[in-house]
């Protein structure tokens, strides 16, 4: 998630001062309420590769997520988000610029071509840190399709992705507050900052920040990198102790008693708790046949609560609608009964009786005395508060 607030506050800002002002003014450009934030989803590889980014930006409707621009002559010219990006990005927006289900699908499907070129006849490796929560079986039969197998497991139980967080994610945010630390000089005064902006100073963080040197390092702290055959002796790791050593007899009951059994669970069989497909202990195989099948029970039994809920939320709709026509109805037929000639000729039937009591009566004064109506009271010293 690239904050643009956050990025602003932690860059020097321009200073407005006289030569004899002791209180400088500090002058921070505002931000448009769309360019807020926007969320970055690097996919790299430990060869130092990567593909393209995938951004989210704020915002709602079908259209393009795109950027006005001053054309010249007093026109505006609109241009796409993804222009300026590298080649090959895709920019998506939402309300709250982060991952969904339907964004998880359509970032699925922007990885399965994009590696569907790469090694057409051998299997790959996606790694996914809790994808779980917007996962969907759409997606990962996409992933499948190209021969990709997704593993998902939490964050703090991988070593291979807390490196990454430091090494090249975390640079990517530290060039981009660069980037924009230089940006803020050349932005018109009383000017915001604006998704173009926003979109620059990610693509710079991406450029600088995914480079090969800072994938392969963040691989390397991990040992996961490619390793050249040539560069490898085999001899030496067959017979550096003997050859008589270099097969080990392992006790297998030893081995099994001694392990956890969460480390021992099969990552292709899933269990489920609290409502959820369970990711502690091992990786979990996302494209495998059983967790698939959870996971459409799972999205099954999501679907008919949300159908069951939808059906109260009718019904108690509908009440409400019944109650507000019934009422409705009844102002009606009481507006009606008060114009009927009826209704108007027993009205002026009741006045003119009154007004004839009124007149036998004569005039009364409007308050009469009556005896034994007024009741005092003895008056009670106040307590003096000492």
């Amino acid at each position: 998630m690239m904050n643009a607030q956050d990025l602003m506050e932690t860059t020097p800002a321009t200073v407005m001062a006289g030569a004899e002002t002791a209180d400088p003014e500090f002058v921070l450009p505002s931000v448009q309420s769309i360019a807020e934030a926007a969320s970055l989803v690097a996919t790299v590889c430990a060869d130092g590769t990567h593909l393209p980014v995938f951004v989210v930006v704020a915002g709602s409707g079908g259209r393009l997520p795109y950027a006005v621009e001053d054309g010249g002559n007093g026109s505006n010219r609109r241009v796409p988000l993804a222009a300026y990006l590298d080649e090959g990005a895709e920019v998506h927006h939402r309300e709250k610029p982060g991952l969904d289900g339907a964004l998880w699908e359509a970032y699925a499907g922007f990885v399965a071509r994009r590696l569907v070129g790469k090694c057409p006849g051998g299997w790959k490796v996606l790694l996914k840190d809790e994808c779980k929560v917007h996962a969907s079986v759409v997606g990962f039969k996409v992933l499948q399709a190209v021969k990709v197998v997704v593993l998902m497991f939490s964050s703090h139980l991988s070593h291979i992705l807390q490196a990454l967080d430091k090494d090249p994610f975390l640079k990517t945010k530290a060039y981009a507050r660069i980037s924009q630390r230089a940006m803020l000089p050349t932005l018109p005064r009383n000017s915001k900052l604006n998704l173009a902006n926003l979109m620059k100073v990610m693509n710079q963080g991406a450029f600088h920040g995914l480079s090969s040197v800072n994938i392969v390092n963040g691989f390397k702290k991990t040992g996961t990198w490619p390793i050249c055959p040539s560069e490898v002796n085999v001899g030496r790791l067959v017979l550096e102790k003997r050859a008589r050593n270099g097969a080990r007899t392992v006790d297998r009951e030893l081995w099994a008693t001694r392990q956890d059994p969460e480390a021992r669970r099969d990552m292709r069989q899933p269990q489920v708790a609290f409502g959820s497909v369970s990711t502690r202990g091992l990786a979990l195989e996302a494209t495998a046949p059983a967790v698939l099948a959870a996971f459409a029970e799972r999205d099954a039994e999501a679907a008919q609560k949300q159908a069951a809920k939808a059906t109260v939320q009718a019904v108690k709709a509908a009440k409400d609608a019944a109650v507000v026509e019934l009422n409705a109805r009844l102002v009606a037929e009481a507006a009606a009964r008060r114009s009927s000639p009826q209704f108007q000729q027993r009205k002026r039937s009741l006045r003119a009786r009154a007004a004839r009591a009124r007149a036998a009566a004569g005039e009364v004064a409007p308050y009469t005395c009556v005896g034994g109506a007024l009741v005092e009271h003895d008056t009670r010293r106040k307590r003096q508060r000492g």
